[in-house]
């Protein structure tokens, strides 16, 4: 019996997500799903449903980790400094420096020194090319709007198929042009775009080196960490109720710190995706960590829904302790893993879930429930229980080498 309940278990998730997908599209739909397996952080419709989730999203990333904060935090203090300084140097076309700082700053030092590079020799070439056109154009108008129109198009064009630095001299040659058109000036112009360029990638690259200068990659490996440690609490609240080991109720604040954690997470992966740097993570990998703590949070989503369903491991307690001890185990495991990516030292040996325990404590539940008919719920319920824990310890092996690659990019100096 045992045997067959593991080959209808795969069929058993699908259904589970099935019935989620199908809520989903009710809920997208406007409707009310009569049966869920996902709760959602707020069931409530209309404007009133919409408020509480953009504060929820406001609260949440308004957390001091969140890497939207420090990105924002980053520019404004950057954009800030660049204004009191054009206004305390009486620049002419003071703009330009907050625009050179904007165009500049990214997420971590590094990026920021090689987009300054760029970003000079891109202005430089421009004026060049710009200051030849203006001797050969000289006062001639007809010439100039002729030009217009392509250098319009280059600018916007050559940022996003050729690169930075092409669209930077683009953009310096276009400049050029619209200035001379407006009130003649030669190739001065170019002389003071690169005076104001200079300011302002000189304010953010003393930005960058200030204010979290390693980028992401660190911060991506703390949020994860605050994401397992999450993911632990909440299935170790929902293997206590399936196990009988805890009344139902109060998993809910547990969920949305998981879900918000997540959150936080997720918003660290896109930076990390978007910052195009050099790193021991790859991208696929990083994915996979956050994919695989959404798969674990839908365990024990599932696992809550079985035991509000009924199946609760009440009437098998010998049963229950047995895969209590592993679910311990496995629990211990990924809290574990949140203190290497939080860059805790941690033994480095650990004990792993003991398929053969889970089974036998399963069988056993099985042949009391042959003898007893009110065991049964009880029986499926450890059974059902040490499937997934069988199927978040394999999850849990799988996220050892991401692991290994998130630590060793967040320890890399913020040079590298």
């Amino acid at each position: 019996m045992l045997d067959g309940l593991d080959v209808d278990h795969t069929l058993r998730v699908i259904a589970y997500l099935t019935i989620a997908l199908g809520s989903n599209a009710i809920i997208t739909a406007g409707g009310r799903p009569e049966v869920t397996v996902l709760r959602s952080v707020s069931g409530r419709g209309g404007l009133g449903g919409v408020m509480l989730r953009v504060l929820g999203t406001i609260r949440t990333h308004l957390d001091p980790s969140s890497t939207v904060v420090q990105s924002s935090l980053r520019i404004a203090i950057g954009l800030a400094i660049a204004v009191v300084v054009a206004n305390r140097l009486g620049l002419q076309h003071g703009f330009w420096v907050v625009l050179g700082t904007l165009q500049v700053l990214r997420s971590n030092a590094l990026g920021t020194g090689r987009t300054t590079v760029q970003a000079i020799g891109g202005n430089l070439l421009g004026v060049v090319l710009g200051g030849l056109f203006a001797l050969v154009a000289g006062t001639n108008t007809v010439l100039l709007w002729s030009v217009l129109p392509f250098a319009i198009f280059l600018a916007a064009y050559a940022s996003t198929a050729i690169g930075f630095a092409a669209g930077q001299a683009a953009f310096s040659l276009l400049l050029i042009i619209m200035f001379n058109l407006i009130l003649p000036t030669g190739w001065q112009i170019g002389v003071v775009r690169i005076e104001d360029l200079l300011v302002g990638v000189a304010i953010s690259v003393v930005v960058g080196l200030l204010l979290w200068p390693r980028g992401v990659r660190r911060a991506l490996a703390h949020a994860m960490a605050r994401f397992y440690r999450a993911i632990s609490a909440y299935l170790d609240r929902c293997f206590d109720h399936i196990l009988g080991l805890e009344p139902l109720g109060g998993v809910d604040p547990l969920r949305r710190s998981a879900l918000q954690a997540g959150d936080l997470a997720g918003e660290a992966f896109d930076d990390f995706v978007n910052e195009k740097a050099m790193s021991p993570l790859s991208p696929d990998r990083a994915g996979f960590l956050l994919s695989a703590g959404n798969h674990a949070i839908l365990a024990a989503d599932l696992l809550e829904w079985l035991a509000a369903s009924g199946y609760r491991a009440s009437t098998c307690a010998e049963g229950a302790r047995a895969v209590e001890g592993q679910v311990l185990i496995l629990l211990a495991g990924l809290v574990q893993l949140a203190d290497r990516l939080a860059l805790i030292r941690t033994a480095e040996k650990h004990d792993e879930v003991s398929v053969h325990r889970l089974r036998a404590a399963a069988v056993d539940c099985l042949r009391r429930w042959r003898n007893d008919e009110s065991v049964g719920k009880a029986a499926m319920a450890v059974v059902m229980a040490g499937e997934w824990t069988q199927n978040v310890a394999r999850l849990k092996a799988d996220l050892e080498q991401p692991v290994n690659a998130a630590v060793e990019a967040a320890r890399l100096p913020w040079w590298r």
